[in-house]
């Protein structure tokens, strides 16, 4: 069982599990944090900073980014200060100079009192540089298609090169957890395309199932979830049949079900 510890977060006292960050140990106790860079499946980073809380108590008084500071017992938390939102306003005018125009930006500079920007940049994406889509492509799909390039104002995600992307896959798990919708996932016809505002990342044929003959999935992607799923159980369980077929029950054609039933019962027999 986990060790607990109690903590102090905006006048409540609350008890969380050793080595857990202080904005987890709010999310969980029903306490907002805005962010925008976290994500509950990735390892924070703290790059938006919009999670600055103020601490005291156990550490020294100080402002820190909560999505990387762990819990510790007799840590006091505001997330509310006169400080913080003098800060968290002065971070989103920042962000709004670079997107204008993303929505989810808006919104929190609504939130926070703030109807304009001080700091055009005379960018107009909705790219707000989390860098979730390249933490979730290197660290959880292990691709490492997507990278940084260029420093201050001018950074931003692409591919390596700067061309289609030879390393994706196609999962679109960048697009998944990009928090502004500033990667997007296209498929028409028989062709899917990851474009961010002003690059197209990559372009696969789409493989077509064998129920209904729908193209949704490239075959790098069928080839990825083979290789980490089922042959290393001795296994081959990739079948061509799109999430819709496998809903209604149509799983596998007869000649493939035989061909992985012979695959169990091969491999459930003991090896001498």
């Amino acid at each position: 069982m986990a060790e607990m510890v109690r903590l102090t977060i905006d006048g409540r006292e609350i008890t969380a599990p050793k080595g857990c960050t202080v904005l987890d140990a709010a999310t969980d106790a029903g306490i907002y944090i805005p962010t925008l860079c976290h994500h509950p499946a990735l390892e924070p980073e703290g790059t938006c900073r919009l999670c600055i809380v103020e601490v005291s108590g156990s550490i020294r008084h100080s402002i820190r980014v909560s999505c990387i500071q762990e819990v510790k017992e007799g840590l006091i938390v505001e997330t509310n200060t006169e400080r913080i939102r003098k800060n968290r306003r002065l971070i989103l005018e920042f962000l709004l100079g670079r997107s204008p125009y993303c929505k989810e930006l808006l919104d929190l500079a609504a939130q926070n009192g703030i109807v304009s920007t001080r700091f055009r940049t005379g960018e107009d994406d909705d790219c707000v540089k989390c860098g979730r889509c390249i933490r979730v492509c290197r660290d959880k799909i292990g691709a490492n298609a997507l990278c940084w390039a260029g420093r201050g104002k001018e950074r931003k995600v692409t591919t390596e090169f700067e061309r289609l992307s030879a390393s994706c896959i196609g999962c679109g798990a960048c697009a998944n957890v990009c928090p502004t919708g500033a990667i997007r996932v296209e498929d028409r016809g028989d062709e899917r395309k990851i474009f961010t505002w002003g690059q197209v990342l990559a372009r696969f044929k789409l493989e077509r199932c064998e129920h209904c003959n729908t193209p949704y999935v490239p075959k790098r992607y069928l080839e990825l979830i083979n290789n980490k799923a089922y042959r290393p159980v001795g296994l081959e369980l990739v079948h061509y049949v799109c999430p819709q077929c496998q809903a209604k029950g149509d799983r596998l054609p007869d000649k493939r079900r035989e061909a992985v039933l012979r695959q169990a019962v091969k491999w459930a027999v003991p090896r001498h």
